[in-house]
């Protein structure tokens, strides 16, 4: 299953870590450096890593 959100003007240059945290709740961060790695979380369709920033509108993929 996948979900999709859209990043908003508020949350412009965050890492991507800390946006799902933020969005998401508390989830730990090994579970999402390992789902990052894994390809289970995506950013306009690119695999990336936990430091990336994120831009305004930019999507971002999660995969079950």
């Amino acid at each position: 299953m996948k979900k999709t959100y859209n990043v908003e003007l508020t949350f412009n240059d965050m890492r991507i870590d800390r946006w799902i945290r933020n969005n998401l709740g508390n989830v730990p961060q090994g579970l999402i450096e390992k789902n990052l790695r894994n390809g289970k979380i995506k950013l306009n369709k690119k695999k990336i890593k936990s430091s990336h920033k994120v831009k305004t509108n930019d999507q971002i993929d999660l995969f079950n």
